[in-house]
């Protein structure tokens, strides 16, 4: 049986997978920006305890951390866990801030002692929608029996109506010593957008290809998040462009949605 794309890229590349992340620093500052005024509006605020559901090396939890919140990340990669673990100490907030190798398809089993504890729960950069409708169902079920009864929930996702009005079929992202190549497909029948990375290491002006990997998740407009969200124990509240708190339209690359524990 073939492994899924996740494992190939998360578990067997995470290194640059890790490169490739490294690039989301700065937008990633003006995003915690976002999520802490989101959080205060709704009455989530310094020490309350916040799960990071895929969270990389931790470019969100670890500010959150930073501003006196109580953060719990987990990612499916070792290699990106292992960097989030160095960052904290680093810092010294290993206090606030800590990071479990995990799948999130089986968060509530990895969390379970912490059932009905989290204020806000986040999920940042398109991580919903690498498997199937069900499987996502199924994933936000399970946060929201983690959720305490004021619980926020923050999705971060790439918006379907933007990528089909701006959609190009490939491009080239620079990261340092390595370059990635992206072959892009929109297949508007499953609602996905299929993807080849190719990466190579730059040597001068020669390019050596170290691997490849194919990707494949599905997009979400609006209408289907609402959905979605209110399906599995959530309320829908709000959305708004992930860098700017503007209405959404054609024209907004990364959507924010923000759903409230039903109970």
């Amino acid at each position: 049986m073939d492994k899924h794309w996740t494992e190939k890229m998360f578990l067997e590349h995470g290194d640059l997978f890790f490169k490739f992340l490294k690039r989301g620093d700065e937008v990633a500052v003006q995003q915690v920006e976002i999520l802490e005024k989101t959080f205060s509006e709704m009455d989530v605020h310094p020490g309350g305890r916040i799960l990071d559901v895929c969270c990389g090396y931790g470019r969100h939890a670890l500010r959150l951390a930073e501003k006196g919140f109580i953060v719990t990340g987990i990612d499916l990669s070792p290699v990106v866990i292992e960097h989030a673990n160095k960052l904290a100490k680093n810092m010294k907030i290993e206090d606030r801030v800590k990071f479990l190798v995990g799948d999130a398809r089986k968060v509530f089993e990895l969390l379970e002692e912490d059932q009905g504890s989290f204020n806000a729960i986040i999920n940042m950069w398109t991580s919903i929608g690498y498997y199937d409708d069900e499987t996502d169902k199924n994933i936000l079920r399970q946060l929201n029996q983690l959720a305490a009864s004021d619980c926020i929930l923050v999705l971060d996702l790439a918006n379907r109506d933007y990528l089909i009005k701006h959609f190009q079929r490939f491009g080239i992202t620079d990261m340092g010593n390595c370059e990635l190549h992206e072959y892009r497909k929109l297949d508007l029948k499953r609602s996905h957008f299929d993807v080849i990375w190719k990466f190579y290491n730059k040597s001068g002006e020669k390019l050596n290809h170290i691997t490849t990997i194919p990707l494949s998740y599905r997009l979400y407009s609006l209408h289907e998040v609402i959905n979605l969200i209110e399906k599995t124990g959530w309320q829908y509240v709000n959305s708004y462009g992930t860098l700017d708190l503007k209405p959404l339209t054609q024209d907004t690359f990364r959507m924010m949605i923000v759903g409230k524990n039903r109970e």
